[in-house]
């Protein structure tokens, strides 16, 4: 209940307090695990509603069980902090310390969004992602950060005593988000630009199957706006262009050449969510996500954007894929597994990933733009790497209809959101299904499209200049957090090395 929609972070105070309960007991993993079985159900339940649209009852099963999967392994992930805690602690002949698990928690969160089997979606810092205040924190120390600060407040809860007890959680869990929005970082802004977005809401599970995409095509071209301002940036959403188009070839496309033609005569930038290919010769070597062909040589697809301009284009291809939906984790050394992938309606098999990424240049002042891919909105320590120090935009082009009516697509634009005001920019979210945004600075929505309505947002959004915290900083912020609540458990320990160093004598 912590998290989006429902939002009720306060909490998860009460949560781990419950929770570190139970990991004082004999034998608690088995009981563990079903309280954080229960969390991850409860918060991603929609995982598993792609079952509802599949053509097949094969499919169906197949959703089902991956995101019962997602659901179920995930739990076993987060024991790991708990069982390290008890491990060490016993180690040591300590009762579990709270404040240990603070750190193994913390290292937890922080591993667990640099691997490719990533399920981050339950970081706790994502649970404040609609409170102002907490927001502003991370302005310094980032989602993790926030996790952290939680965390020793629910230890701070969970130990003290009497007025001490409340007096520090009061000047903790306040004093810290009312100092952030006092003092904010430093920034910069630039002049208004003209942005929109574009909300097809066309259904993900037709649109690979039984709308024809010439007639999709035609429908996106009857939502660009009629007289854009020249420079304006124009957001489609992921996979708008319903088929694969190659990379090196697409000028002659014929679904593209509407599109290149309205950017060059309206002097505009047009961002269009593709699934690209490019062909690679028969001598090899190939990428292990390759597919080869028959007559030699092989192909590889990627979940990417296309800019166009009016002098040129950019290409951004997606780095951070979905396990086992858009590539099975580590290919490179699993490559048996290539041919194993869950097909949501597309059938692209495991896309391939590019070698960087970087930002893309809008036309005519060459500022940069920031792109996330769905997934790739809520991996801030990717994003901010993307940065420059001009004046910048962020772009985020998603398709939440796989999830329905659910709590997916409304907590993807939360942390979206979240993830904008961390780093003190703006941001244009597309979605072919909502929730389209505008996002101006402070995480304030200045526009929006609801789900299931279709239609093109404009608005006037001020590029920023990345705040000079988390976007230059970093993880810093939590690394000091995590230092202070391991500090905290090793002083516990002087008087048990104290004993043990008067019994040796």
């Amino acid at each position: 209940m912590a998290f989006p929609p429902f939002s009720l972070a306060f909490l998860g105070w009460l949560a781990f307090s419950l929770l570190w309960r139970l990991a004082e007991a004999a034998r608690p993993l088995r009981v563990l695990y079903s309280g954080l079985l229960l969390w991850n159900l409860i918060g991603c339940y929609w995982l598993m509603l792609t079952a509802l649209s599949a053509p097949d009852w094969q499919e169906a099963l197949l959703s089902l069980a991956a995101g019962a999967a997602a659901i179920v392994a995930n739990p076993l992930l987060m024991l790991l902090p708990f069982w390290l805690t008890r491990r060490l602690s016993g180690l040591l002949g300590q009762p579990f310390s709270p404040w240990l698990f603070i750190g193994a928690w913390g290292l937890f969160e922080y591993l667990h969004f640099r691997w490719e089997l990533s399920w981050s979606w339950l970081t706790l810092g994502f649970a404040w992602s609609e409170w102002p205040p907490l927001r502003a924190l991370g302005q310094w120390i980032g989602p993790l950060g926030i996790s952290v600060w939680m965390l020793i407040g629910a230890a701070w809860l969970y130990q003290q005593k009497g007025w001490l007890k409340w007096a520090g959680f009061a000047v903790w869990g306040a004093g810290l988000p009312l100092g952030a929005l006092i003092f904010p970082p430093a920034s910069q802004a630039g002049q208004a630009r003209s942005v929109y977005a574009i909300q097809p809401n066309i259904d993900p599970y037709t649109k690979f199957a039984d709308f024809p995409p010439d007639s999709q095509v035609q429908y996106l071209i009857r939502l660009l706006p009629a007289q854009p301002e020249p420079g304006a940036l124009i957001v489609f959403p992921e996979t708008a262009i319903p088929v694969a188009v190659p990379l090196d070839g697409w000028k002659s496309h014929p679904y593209l050449l509407p599109f290149t033609e309205y950017a060059r005569r309206h002097q505009v930038n047009v961002l269009l969510g593709i699934v690209g290919y490019r062909f690679f010769p028969p001598r090899g070597p190939f990428p292990v996500s390759a597919h080869p062909l028959p007559e030699g040589g092989a192909y590889e697809t990627y979940n990417a954007a296309l800019l166009l301009r009016p002098d040129t284009y950019f290409v951004h291809i997606k780095a951070r894929l979905v396990p086992f939906v858009e590539r099975v984790p580590y290919l490179e050394i699993f490559s048996f597994l290539r041919r194993w992938y869950i097909d949501l309606g597309g059938s692209f098999g495991n896309f391939g990933k590019p070698q960087a990424v970087s930002p893309l240049w809008l036309f005519p002042d060459e500022m940069p733009l920031v792109v996330g891919i769905c997934y790739e909105s809520i991996f801030l320590q990717d994003l901010r790497q993307r940065l420059r120090e001009g004046l910048t935009l962020l772009a985020f082009l998603t398709n939440d209809g796989w999830w329905k009516r659910s709590s997916g697509y409304y907590q993807h634009f939360s942390y979206g959101r979240l993830s904008a005001q961390v780093l003190g920019l703006p941001a244009v979210r597309s979605a072919n299904t909502g929730i389209s945004a505008l996002i101006a600075e402070g995480g304030r929505v200045q526009a929006a499209l609801p789900y299931g309505e279709a239609g093109c947002l404009r608005g006037l959004l001020r590029p920023q200049k990345p705040l000079r915290g988390y976007a230059h900083l970093g993880e810093t912020g939590w690394g000091l957090l995590v230092t202070f609540a391991l500090s905290v458990w090793l002083r516990s320990l002087f008087p048990w090395l104290r004993s043990s160093k008067s019994s040796a004598r």
